[in-house]
């Protein structure tokens, strides 16, 4: 019995100008199958970061786990900032900021000031720590010598761009105060400068993804390649090493999806160059599985270190009070696990609406028979029981609170 994962990574909620594949119906379900009974989707400002919510709230009406957001901040306006408190109030207490957009630096200024109002505000900021110049550099060098090709696609973002912008991202959590939840983190440069600003005494936190703890660049040899685009690429037997062993000692503090899927046409369309191929792939129901089968029964990772990654450290850093543990009056969130069960991982047999898996063909030892949501069975013997609808959203309590 392990208490239902909290995914602190995900991309559920549509935009104004875009549907993702994995909606909150789709994707919820294919957690709730796997064991994950709360996400935190991704929304988007528009104009307001309230209406962003607003968008995510009626898209997570269809929500079969309980759920909650960081909101990305793609305008940090002096109005941007002033609508934080409000947001707290409400229990909306994440951020998120692309360091890798093009209008980063030019703006710095103006996410400082978002940055110090979300520190006292309580608010936790999630960054996306690549650095735009590296990458729009790398990626123009490719195209001007014609290497245009997937095969290419980790040359254009290369683990200096993680190393310059994490060090960066430390600066400003120096400077701010405020509280970042690096997320995606890919490579061994990446976890020695995660490590350097923890040192430092930063509040400062590391995800990684499944897909560097199970992959490695040599999937971009492949004709099909870009099935595994995502950002930051794939890398090398020696950055997947160098992410067991800081799961391990805890220097990274949670595993999150950033389940993001396409379908494999449109990863495959032709002639599309490395910097086209939509990135993202499905992982929310093999999140809990898959570090279980590689990580526990391959003495990688104790059961206990697995439930902190995947339930306890990510609710705990995120405020959502009641999630990540059995105790008493939590939300009664319980995995039945059985640690024998053998599946061989088909995209036809999972939940998601992609038609490929990253993972497929790949045999697993360990799987959810059972998800209790809030205490009511949701998922039984591979049927899923919840309904469209009975997910909650999750009021985050700020982080004075959450951390007393």
């Amino acid at each position: 019995m392990l208490p239902g994962c909290v995914d602190l990574h995900t991309h559920l909620a549509s935009t104004a100008t875009f549907t993702p594949l994995d909606d909150f119906e789709r994707g919820t379900r294919a957690a709730i199958a796997g064991g994950v009974t709360t996400v935190c989707s991704m929304v988007y400002q528009e104009g307001t970061l309230r209406a962003g919510i607003e968008r995510g709230l009626r898209d997570a009406a269809t929500s079969l786990s309980d759920f909650a957001f960081h909101v990305v901040v793609t305008d940090p306006s002096d109005e941007a900032t002033a609508e934080l408190p409000s947001l707290v109030r409400d229990g909306h207490t994440g951020l998120k900021i692309f360091m890798v957009a093009p209008r980063f630096e030019e703006r710095i200024t103006d996410y400082v000031r978002v940055l110090r109002a979300a520190a006292a505000a309580g608010m936790l900021v999630a960054v996306h720590a690549e650095d735009h110049a590296v990458v729009a550099r790398a990626t123009a060098e490719l195209h001007a010598a014609g290497r245009d090709g997937v095969r290419y696609f980790p040359e254009s973002r290369p683990p200096e761009a993680e190393d310059v912008a994490i060090r960066s991202a430390a600066q400003l959590a120096a400077k701010t105060g405020a509280s970042i939840y690096l997320v995606h983190l890919s490579s061994r440069v990446a976890l020695a400068a995660l490590a350097e600003a923890k040192a430092r005494g930063l509040h400062v936190y590391g995800e990684t993804r499944p897909l560097y703890l199970y992959l490695t660049r040599e999937r971009f040899e492949r004709p099909d390649a870009a099935l595994w685009v995502g950002q930051p690429p794939l890398r090398e037997r020696d950055d997947v090493d160098a992410m067991w062993d800081a799961l391990r000692s805890g220097l990274l503090d949670t595993v999150g999806t950033d389940h993001y899927p396409h379908r494999r046409a449109a990863k495959l369309a032709p002639g599309l160059a490395f910097d086209r191929v939509p990135p993202g792939v499905a992982n929310l129901e093999t999140l809990l599985p898959m570090l279980y089968s590689e990580g526990v029964r391959r003495g990688r990772l104790t059961v206990e270190r697995m439930v902190d990654v995947l339930a306890t450290s990510p609710a705990r850093i995120a405020g959502l009070r009641g999630k990540g543990e059995i105790a008493v009056g939590g939300d009664a969130d319980i995995v039945i696990f059985d640690p024998d069960t053998t599946r061989t991982i088909r995209a036809s047999e999972m939940h998601s609406a992609c038609d490929y898996d990253p993972y497929e063909g790949w045999e697993v030892t360990g799987w959810p028979t059972v998800t209790l949501l809030r205490g009511e069975i949701a998922y039984a013997k591979g049927e899923v029981l919840a309904r469209p609808g009975s997910g909650r959203l999750v009021a985050r309590a700020a982080l004075s609170a959450s951390s007393s």
